[in-house]
Parts: structure tokens; C-alpha cells; sequence
């Protein structure tokens, strides 16, 4: 199959509508001022008024626009183009001059130079729609068999080696106070200490409703089974992701040597700062199903006149979507829109089949979980309303259109993306291929979906851990591709460019930096880390916990048991509020764990206007800097007496 010439068709489509996004975005940058601002409730950590001024509507406009322009532009190249190819090169300079027109229009603020740079982007547009490039015949793909051979578990017992610690209790203490860990999981798992509690209704689980259920079933007893198993669940869910893109890498670019590079490289480039493992939107724990929901949807692109495969995604999404709702709405729209393509566009039963099945699935779960108070317009608002204030306030800084390294985030892999996107619409809307093809472009197409989805929201950010984990399933489709123009290389030169990439990926683990986020990041944040691989040869210092941690004696487990009861919600003010439910077995009454970070000052209010009682630990006093603790301290002042202090904790009465 000529799947290099199509790319160039598609390339050619979607570069051009990248130029025409470009042209809108510099025009909203010249009226920006006379563009509204939006603002949201954050004011934890958050420069709004320097991140949201006016910025908001340009990014989402170039991204938004760009990311449905581009692959329908695709599409449409390749359904009616029969004169020209295009040339790829030329293609590439239209991106790069338009690369450059943003930054000169955004950085310098230097419009002139972005006219200029944008005009000679339509030249080559222009150009290139007579282009042609010459490429070498292609074999049609024949079956190529999926075997594990020893070498892969060789490489499989890297990964291992890689990413377990020797030393699970120190990586968690390192950690200390970082709340990540705690909202994710063992926030919503607490809840589960009292019978009958629904989140949205009776508390906030910020990204999915089913992520507490699960913890609480092995969090084990106490604060620090519950922190070291967080943190080991984040390490095993990642260590199997990367086994899995090895596999599926394998399978696709027919290398085990490239394969195991990639996730290698992917996994190094997952560590940041000195401190690992602590915040699970840093890695592919949000996404644990990405790689066997894109296998199960190729299945199904295989022989899309059969359901089972089908049903079995759908089944996966709604998965997701109660582990991760952001992610699993990304499921459902990539698996939606992959059964309405393959074997014949329009296939409005597949579509439907995929929709319904997912919904109903994800419904009955959360029957079966929560009971009928689920069925409510609360829970199901509460349950996507996060997905509007993070989109908005992580998502709205301003773009960054560096000429750094980072370049790779901004665009190129988006455009492979959406280059990828038309190409496999077309090829399973015609049902041509042999089984073995339809099966890899409907990962293809999965992965592209998937991959662009995860990117928007982090793009153009300073250098950050979570930009790797999102670039995953595209970096896997850009492999594909490196494979389909390399097999008709010469085997010297394709092995000489093999060494220079190995090469320079080794160089980008050891200096990759970020000037604005000036934190180690690869390699250099690697050999802080205590991994089986580096065990014979460092003998790491152990870890010490955080002095808060040594406040939670038996004495105050005691005093909380002892005035509350085992199905009683408490709530407890303090740093480590968590741990002293934790040790207690008591479910929290506030609305959202740990309380004295909670990014929406409604949570505070709902919190302490509910409890009759609650427990003070006195080191609050001493960290007036959060707003969370000053408003905490200003209401217990307003109405609350102190009837009993045992240890560290107080325990408050609601004045009457």
C-alpha cells in the first residue's frame, strides 16, 4: 500500500488548514484587548489575572479550529486529489514558517514579521498543490504475527527494574505533604468508611466517581498503608502501560530494539523534581485502559460487521469513565466516531451500539456502586463539572510558541495526528484492506483521537512530566509512520539514522530543562530515584516523613474513636486531616479531601456548615498563609467552643 504517498496528500491538506488557523489566530491577537477575560473561582496558587487575560479565546480558537479543520482537510485531500502527491518538504517548510509567525506575532509581539512569514507560507501552499514526490513501491502488508519471545521478557524485566523502587516507604515519604496523592486517591476512599455516601452528592471526587470504591478495597489500615499503597498503584499502573505500548510498538514498527527506545525514553522523560511518583495526572494512571481499548477497537475495525469487540470497548469506556471522566468522555467520542467509519461512513448502528452500550454500562455500574441516589441531575453535574474548571484554569495560559526543544508538543505531533486522522477515515471507510491493516488503522485512528485529546489541554505549558504521558499515543503513531518512509531505505543509512536518534534521545534525557520551570527533569531526575536498576550501585539515604506525620500517636486514634461513632462522619482541621481519618476509620465530613487545599471556596463553607463537631490540631495556626486555613480558623473562632483537647487535637463543639 502506498501509505507514504497518502501521508503526503494528507500532509499537504492539513498544513494548509494550519495556515488558515494561524491567519485567524494573529488576527485575535491584534483585537485581544477588545476580547473578553474570564475569570473563575481559583485563588489557590493560580495567576488568573495573568493567566486568563484575554489569552483564552486565541488558544482555544487556533487549537479548536485546528484540531476539526485539519483532519476533515485530510480526508477530503485524499477522497478527491488524483493529479498530485504534494511535496513533503514542502509541507514541512509551511509549518515551520508558520511556526514562526506565531512566535514572532505572540513573543515579540512583532506582527510584521508574522505578515511576512505567513504570506510565504501561502507561496508554498500554493506550490505545493502542483508538487510531486517520488516514492519507492511498497510490498502489500502480509499477516505478521504477534509471538513473545524471550527477548521480550528480557525487556519486559527491565521495565521492571526501571521503574519498581527498592525502597516503596522512602519514595512515599520524599512525597511528605503533596496533596496529589491524596485527592486522587485516598480522599475519595475515606468516604467509604460510612455506608450509603454518593460522590457529587455527599462528596467530591474530582476525577472520577469509582476511583475511592476501588482504593478503599486495598488502602489497608492507617495513613501510611494508605500513602505507600497510592503511590505503588501509580507504579504498577505505569509500569503496565509501558509493557503494553512495548508490545503494541512491537507489533506495529516490527523492532524490538526501537521499541523498547521509545518506552525507555517515554519513561525517563516521566520524571521530575526530586520527588516521584506523587501526583497521578504526571502518569498514565489516568489512562490505564488507553492501549487494550485501542486493540479492542482494531478488533472490531477488523471485521466491523461483528459486535463483540465492539461491545467490548464500550464496555472499557464506560470503565474509564468512572476511573477518570475526562478520559473516558475521550473514549467515548473516539470510540463513537471509529464505529461510524469502519466498514462504510456512515454506520450510524455501530455509532449508536458504541454509545448506548458505554452509557448504560457506566449507569448500571454506578448503580451497583452508589445505589439509586445516582440517578439524579446532581450527581451527574458533579460528576463533569470539574471538566470545565480545570479545562479552564490549567488550560487558559498563555500559548508559548518557544523555539526550544519542546517545539516537538506544540505542533509537529499534533499535525501527524491529525494527518492520521483523515488518512484512516478514508481507508476504513472503503473496507479495502486486508484484515491485518483495518485492524492496525483502527489503532492508528484511536490513538491519533486519544492522543490530540490529551494534548490540549497541556500544550504550550512550560516543560511538564504530564506533556510525556500525553504525547504517548501519538509518539506511537509517529513511530508507524518513521517505519512506513524507512523500509525502503538503504539498510546503512537506515541504521546510521537509527544511531543518531538513539544518540540524540540519550542527549535530550541527560539537558532537557525548561528555563521557566527550572526543576530536573530525565535522567538527571532518575538518579534521585531508588529503582531495582540502580539498587546494586547507590546506597540511598531512608526516608524521613514529614514532622506532622509523628502528631498522630495513639492518643489522638483514641480521642476520635472514642466520640464518634465507627458509620459517623467526622471532620478533623488540619495539615494531615487524611491521615488522622485514615487511622481512625472514620469517613470525612468535609466535602472534599484534604480539606485545607480544596481549589473551590464552596467546599470550606459546605464543610463546616454540616458538622456539629470537629477536631483541631493546633499546628493549623502556624501555616496562616492558605486562605483555606484562615477561613478555617475564622469559623471555629465564630462557631465553635472547645470542650476537650486530647494530644494534638481539640475537640470543638458548634456553639448554640
Amino acid at each position: 500500500m502506498q501509505y507514504t504517498k497518502e501521508y503526503s496528500v494528507a500532509a499537504r491538506a492539513v498544513v494548509a488548514s494550519l495556515l488558515g488557523c494561524a491567519v485567524a489566530y494573529v488576527a485575535l491577537l491584534l483585537l485581544k484587548n477588545h476580547l473578553p477575560a474570564f475569570q473563575w473561582n481559583f485563588d489557590d496558587g493560580f495567576d488568573l489575572s495573568a493567566a486568563q487575560k484575554n489569552c483564552d479565546v486565541c488558544k482555544k480558537a487556533f487549537y479548536g479550529a485546528f484540531f476539526l479543520s485539519a483532519p476533515i482537510a485530510a480526508a477530503a485531500a485524499l477522497y478527491v486529489t488524483r493529479q498530485s502527491s504534494g511535496s513533503l518538504t514542502l509541507s514541512t517548510i509551511t509549518a515551520a514558517l508558520v511556526y514562526l509567525a506565531l512566535y514572532a506575532a505572540n513573543d515579540y509581539g512583532s506582527f510584521r514579521y508574522a505578515l511576512i512569514l505567513l504570506t510565504m507560507a501561502a507561496v508554498t501552499v500554493g506550490i505545493n498543490r502542483g508538487a510531486n514526490n517520488y516514492f519507492p513501491p511498497v510490498k502489500a502488508s502480509t499477516n505478521f504475527p504477534f509471538t513473545v519471545r524471550m527477548v521480550d521478557l528480557l525487556a519486559v524485566a527491565f521495565l521492571v527494574l526501571l521503574l519498581i523502587p527498592s525502597d516503596l516507604e522512602r519514595v512515599t515519604s520524599v512525597v511528605r505533604d503533596e496533596s496529589h496523592k491524596v485527592s486522587y486517591f485516598i480522599g475519595p476512599a475515606l468516604y467509604n468508611y460510612a455506608h450509603g455516601l454518593v460522590p457529587g452528592l455527599d462528596y467530591h471526587s474530582h476525577y472520577g466517581p469509582a476511583l475511592g470504591w476501588f482504593f478503599h478495597l486495598i488502602m489497608g489500615s492507617g495513613w501510611k498503608s494508605a500513602a505507600m499503597r497510592a503511590v505503588g498503584l501509580n507504579i504498577a499502573i505505569t509500569l503496565a502501560t509501558y509493557i503494553q505500548a512495548y508490545f503494541l510498538l512491537t507489533y506495529l514498527i516490527r523492532s524490538r530494539l526501537a521499541a523498547i527506545g521509545v518506552v525507555t525514553a517515554l519513561a525517563v522523560l516521566a520524571f521530575s523534581t526530586a520527588n516521584h511518583f506523587y501526583s497521578p495526572s504526571a502518569y498514565p494512571t489516568r489512562f490505564p485502559l488507553l492501549i487494550v481499548f485501542a486493540l479492542a477497537i482494531g478488533l472490531h475495525c477488523s471485521a466491523p460487521r461483528r459486535p463483540a469487540w465492539l461491545i467490548v470497548s464500550a464496555i472499557m469506556c464506560a470503565v474509564s469513565l468512572l476511573w477518570q471522566t475526562e478520559i473516558g468522555l475521550f473514549f467515548l467520542l473516539t470510540g463513537a466516531f471509529v464505529a461510524a467509519v469502519a466498514g462504510g461512513f456512515p454506520d450510524y448502528r455501530n455509532a449508536l451500539l458504541f454509545i448506548v452500550t458505554s452509557i448504560a454500562t457506566a449507569l448500571l455500574l454506578c448503580l451497583l456502586l452508589f445505589g439509586s441516589r445516582v440517578l439524579s441531575l446532581t450527581f451527574l453535574i458533579e460528576c463533569f463539572r470539574p471538566l470545565v474548571l480545570y479545562g479552564t484554569g490549567w488550560g487558559s495560559t498563555p500559548i508559548k510558541w518557544a523555539l526550544s526543544w519542546s517545539i516537538l508538543y506544540n505542533l509537529p505531533l499534533q499535525i501527524v495526528g491529525c494527518i492520521t486522522i483523515g488518512w484512516a477515515s478514508i481507508r476504513l471507510s472503503r473496507a479495502s484492506d486486508s484484515k491485518r491493516d483495518l485492524f492496525v488503522t483502527g489503532v492508528l485512528l484511536t490513538l491519533s483521537m486519544i492522543g490530540i485529546a490529551l494534548m490540549i489541554k497541556w500544550v504550550n505549558r512550560t516543560l511538564d512530566a504530564v506533556w510525556h504521558q500525553n504525547a504517548l499515543p501519538l509518539v506511537i503513531v509517529a513511530a508507524w509512520w518513521i517505519r512506513q518512509f524507512s523500509a525502503a531505505w538503504q539498510p546503512r543509512f537506515r541504521n546510521a539514522a537509527g544511531a543518531s536518534v538513539a544518540v540524540a534521545t540519550v542527549l535530550a534525557l541527560l539537558f532537557v530543562q525548561d528555563r521557566n520551570n527550572p526543576h530536573l527533569y530525565g535522567l538527571r531526575s532518575y538518579a534521585n530515584y531508588p529503582s531495582l536498576l540502580t539498587w546494586p550501585f547507590v546506597s540511598p539515604s531512608p526516608g524521613t516523613w514529614q514532622e506532622d506525620f509523628g502528631r498522630i500517636t495513639e492518643t489522638e486514634t483514641k480521642f476520635i474513636q472514642d466520640n464518634t461513632k465507627p458509620d459517623e462522619r467526622v471532620l478533623v482541621i488540619a495539615m494531615m486531616d487524611w491521615a488522622y481519618l485514615a487511622q481512625a476509620h472514620r469517613a470525612p465530613e468535609a466535602y472534599f479531601m484534604p480539606l485545607l487545599v480544596s481549589f473551590d471556596a464552596q467546599f470550606m463553607n459546605r464543610s463546616m456548615s454540616a458538622a456539629n463537631k470537629l477536631f483541631y490540631d493546633n499546628i493549623v495556626e502556624r501555616r496562616p498563609e492558605s486562605p483555606r486555613v484562615r477561613e478555617a480558623m475564622e469559623r471555629i473562632k465564630q462557631d465553635f467552643v472547645p470542650v476537650e483537647t486530647k494530644g494534638n487535637l481539640t475537640l470543638y463543639e458548634r456553639r448554640h
